[in-house]
């Protein structure tokens, strides 16, 4: 028996779970680590999640529990850190939610955000934005599969970057 999965099934995957009930199954288990889609989708923006005098650190966060909703205990003040790269892995319900209250724990609402969705895939698509904008792009034009959210300072030069570029081509200048 073969379980194929997309990512690090080590990360937000669900992977205990699995082992536990193969093992009580008596099947054997074996594990294939993979590339999470936060480093993933990082390096497809071409960006370091660690960029040197900009993050101290990297956090990945699960946009939902068990219950499909924000999780209770996440450490608001911790995700509003201007040193720190948090990914949250499958916000796509809760990010109107998570954002808000980030926002009332201090994160600053002009804070470079990208939402990548079916990381890597053909199918990829980004966006980008300020995590106060993010939610109202994602409401009227939600991606489909599974996204993640990255959001920091070191997000600044590729949102830049992709406004140009959405300039230039609305501009008809390539």
């Amino acid at each position: 028996m073969v379980r194929l999965k997309g990512g690090d099934p080590m990360i937000f995957g669900r992977a205990d779970e699995e082992i536990a009930a193969c093992r009580a199954a008596g099947i054997a288990v074996e594990v294939v680590p993979g590339v999470t889609a936060a480093q993933a989708a990082a390096g497809r923006l071409k960006v370091s999640l660690t960029r040197r005098a900009e993050a101290r650190r990297v956090q990945y966060i699960t946009g939902h529990g068990r219950d499909g909703k924000l999780p209770d205990d996440i450490d608001w003040a911790s995700l509003a850190d201007p040193a720190a790269t948090t990914v949250v892995y499958m916000p796509t319900r809760t990010l109107p939610d998570l954002v808000a209250k980030a926002l009332a724990s201090g994160l600053d609402p002009a804070t470079p955000a990208v939402a990548v969705a079916q990381a890597t895939r053909t199918d990829e698509r980004i966006i980008g934005a300020t995590i106060a904008e993010l939610p109202a792009l994602l409401s009227t034009d939600a991606p489909k599969g599974p996204v993640v959210l990255m959001i920091g300072r070191v997000f600044a030069d590729y949102a830049v970057d992709q406004a140009r570029a959405e300039f230039r081509q609305a501009h008809g200048q390539g």
